[in-house]
């Protein structure tokens, strides 16, 4: 999954190994802040121990619940059959195709672009891909693709929320954007070929491949998921619980860069404004920790209530200085209050959320911080 800021690279690198040790400890890890959930769903996996996984938005607690919420494998063909098969036969009917066909003929390059978002505003009785992305972040017949998926979701629970993961997974390896959804690439003479790779892309295949890597995994103890501030979940911890904080290091909040995540998770979305085709800004989740102004208190709050709760804790964190105002040397000085750290430093590679290359590079080398955090 195209996704900034995961921890998949980190937990090959000491951050697993860690964590699977702590788990000796815990009766239950906390993941404060699941993201894409490759945190969630290393715990779930390599231990016996269940996850409460937490974030601010819906999509990550659904791709986190799509593993940790169940102790038995799914039977991929019969979810094949009973999701991607209808989805694929009842959009053989669509009377789309023949507009797609038509502007595939007559339009190449840049009007191609220009001319497939005239054609997703104004056709009528389509679905939200179509009417909010067509165009943009998807070509026409991915929206198209896309809609029929999201409208043959399963309706039994467990399966309804695997699909919808693998659905989710899929739309953000088909967006025509960098590693995020802030902004689709421009049909500009530099970015035109990055927009045709990425419309080449078929979500009905990209869903498939999502949805086998995702019916074969599971948790050892079932799992559950918040959609909740993690300030005020800290506040209702436990002593036996190890709490894993992997906090924003942005200025910039990311419910900004994965709106279009968002928009599949929740299944509709409001008016939509701007290059980036941004849902209202209510619908936008805000938190503190990437406001300059709130969020060194942000911290201070969110370590304060894990001291006094007793819970044993594992934190990430560029060490150098981040565009939010907080490094992981002055988390380390606001964490000195209540806990006794052991300090681990490892190279890594983090997104500048929004670097193109050619005025801020789009990741930079780092050292991250895995901190691990006793109470005194």
């Amino acid at each position: 999954m195209k996704y900034m800021g995961s921890k998949q690279a980190l937990l090959k690198n000491g951050l697993g190994k860690l964590l699977f040790e702590q788990s000796y400890y815990a009766d239950r890890i906390v993941d404060l802040f699941c993201g894409s959930s490759a945190v969630s769903w290393f715990i779930a996996e390599h231990t016996t121990k269940p996850v409460l996984a937490v974030d601010l938005q819906s999509y990550a607690t659904c791709l986190a619940e799509s593993v940790i919420g169940r102790t038995q494998p799914i039977d991929y063909a019969q979810a094949l059959a009973v999701w991607i098969d209808t989805a694929r036969r009842a959009s053989k009917h669509s009377i789309v195709w023949r507009d797609i066909s038509l502007l595939t003929r007559a339009y190449k390059g840049e009007e191609f672009v220009s001319s497939a978002r005239a054609l997703c505003q104004d056709k009528k009785g389509t679905g939200l891909m179509w009417r909010a992305y067509g165009g943009h972040y998807f070509s026409p017949a991915q929206s198209a693709k896309l809609d029929f998926l999201m409208r043959h979701l399963p309706d039994e629970p467990c399966l309804h929320n695997v699909c919808l993961a693998a659905l989710i997974i899929a739309a953000s390896r088909c967006a025509a954007s960098p590693g995020h959804t802030a902004q689709p690439f421009q049909p500009t003479q530099r970015s035109i070929k990055f927009i045709f790779e990425a419309w080449d892309r078929d979500p009905f295949s990209e869903s498939q491949n999502a949805l086998q890597m995702l019916c074969g995994r599971h948790a050892n103890a079932k799992g559950e998921t918040l959609i909740a501030d993690a300030v005020e979940v800290a506040k209702q911890l436990k002593r036996h619980d190890l709490v894993f904080v992997d906090p924003p290091y942005s200025d910039v909040h990311y419910s900004r860069f994965y709106h279009v995540l968002e928009t599949i998770a929740r299944g509709k979305c409001g008016p939509i404004t701007g290059v980036g085709r941004y849902p209202p800004y209510e619908e936008r989740p805000q938190s503190d920790f990437s406001l300059k102004s709130r969020a060194s208190n942000a911290v201070k709050q969110l370590l304060n209530s894990l001291a006094s709760a007793g819970a044993r804790v594992v934190l990430t964190f560029p060490k150098n200085e981040c565009s939010n105002g907080l490094s992981g040397e002055s988390v380390i000085e606001i964490a000195r209050e209540w806990f006794h750290i052991v300090e681990n430093a490892v190279d890594s590679r983090f997104s500048t959320l929004g670097g193109n290359n050619s005025y801020r590079a789009a990741r930079l080398k780092a050292h991250e911080l895995i901190l691990l955090m006793e109470p005194m």
